[in-house]
């Protein structure tokens, strides 16, 4: 079937090779990066309550973070504000602290509107990241396709906020990422978390952690270079990556990348994958369909080698779970899907609300599952990432949201 550091006899050197691999791009980061931030004395835009984040809402005066987020849960159940008289409706809020803000924040009813078209909630409220806190003790796994991220974009003050809130904000304590352009980009996301050069990150109030990161060697082709994967796992959190490595196979347009993980006393496989796309006329739609089958005499192959059985499939599918060549992955492997296939995944700046249901996570019976899920639709977006498709408006990180599912550990 395939050739994995996983695989029969040459187990333990390859594993040798690929742990040592391994140990080169997991280290920790403590250099600083130059900050590319505006000078401290500048003046400083309002704050625009129907738009602003828990981190962002706690660096005005008089507003700690339970009020933060008592703001924002409002604002996620009643809607945008009209005004900022609308502040008096959320508990904690008086007409002493509002006559404090008032010349510090602003209600952009344009921005409103646009939340509103947006469909902030398509996501149902139980799972929106906003509102939904994750459990003491637990663990949330998540997977993300960049979109040809490269260094060039990690190095975008623009692309490495959004990418580092979504994580801290979401609560993320482990990630695959598919469609890294180049092997360094993810390391600038990493140094990020643990040396932070953004006002955002800097001022954010919960628990940073201490963040490593792994990267693949190539998985495949995508369109203009190479494609990598990686990990982002949070250390700090009892994180602990046993082993990597591609599970090579002439099945798979890109080879899935494999991660063995302790947490804690817990301890799993992640297969992330990034399955053929079906191209604009579904011209491949064949193919993509033959690699769907294929997963499963991998899995099965898989798991007769990796010492841990908690088996947590996650990444771009680019088709939804309701694609009737995953019903043996039920069926003879024993893997489900957390996502349902009628909530998009999908994004653009065109497009906010999603069409397609292209990524998913899949557990087996072994894996301890919490029944919390998400799918991560607000705060792609920021002012440094130009989408030129669409006018240079605002563009989105990537075309694909993060998704996240949470687990006992």
């Amino acid at each position: 079937m395939g050739a994995c550091c996983f695989n029969g006899g040459a187990r333990e050197d390859s594993r040798g090779q690929l742990q040592n691999k391994a140990r080169q791009r997991t280290h920790g980061h403590q250099s600083q990066h130059p900050s590319h931030q505006s000078h401290p004395n500048s003046p400083q835009p309002k704050l625009d309550i129907n738009t602003a984040r828990v981190h962002q809402l706690c660096t005005l005066e008089g507003i700690d973070r339970h009020l933060a987020e008592d703001i924002v849960n409002y604002r996620s159940s009643q809607g945008p504000f009209a005004s900022v008289q609308d502040l008096l409706n959320v508990p904690g809020v008086d007409r002493k602290l509002l006559r404090r803000l008032q010349k510090l924040i602003v209600c952009n009813k344009g921005q409103s509107q646009q939340m509103e078209e947006r469909g902030r909630n398509v996501v149902p409220a139980s799972i929106n990241s906003e509102v939904e806190k994750k459990h003491e003790g637990n663990v949330r796994i998540g997977s993300w396709n960049l979109k040809c991220f490269s260094v060039e974009k990690a190095s975008n003050d623009g692309y490495r906020d959004v990418l580092c809130m979504v994580i801290l904000e979401n609560g993320l304590d482990l990630v695959a990422f598919q469609e890294l352009a180049d092997s360094e980009a993810l390391d600038k996301i990493c140094k990020e978390l643990n040396n932070p050069t953004l006002r955002a990150v800097k001022s954010w109030q919960g628990k940073r952690g201490y963040w490593k990161c792994a990267v693949s060697e190539p998985t495949g082709r995508m369109y203009k270079s190479l494609e990598y994967n990686g990990f982002l796992w949070k250390e700090s959190a009892g994180i602990i990556m046993a082993h990597s490595g591609l599970f090579q196979t002439v099945k798979l347009v890109r080879w899935p990348y494999i991660g063995e993980f302790k947490i804690g006393n817990w301890a799993c496989t992640l297969v992330s994958v990034h399955l053929k796309a079906t191209g604009l006329e579904e011209e491949y739609l064949e193919q993509l369909n033959a690699e769907i089958r294929s997963l499963v005499p991998l899995l099965q192959e898989l798991g007769n080698s990796v010492q841990s059985k908690s088996i947590i499939l996650l990444g771009d599918f680019n088709a939804g779970p309701d694609n009737r060549y995953f019903k043996d992955l039920s069926k003879k492997v024993g893997l489900n899907h957390l996502l349902p296939s009628d909530i998009s995944t999908n994004i653009s700046s065109r497009n906010l609300k999603g069409s397609k249901a292209y990524d998913n996570i899949w557990i087996n019976e072994k894996v301890k599952y919490t029944g919390r899920f998400g799918v991560v639709r607000s705060h792609l977006q920021h002012e440094l990432i130009i989408d030129d498709r669409f006018g240079g408006n605002r563009g989105t990180l990537s075309d694909h949201c993060p998704v996240w599912a949470e687990f006992y550990s």
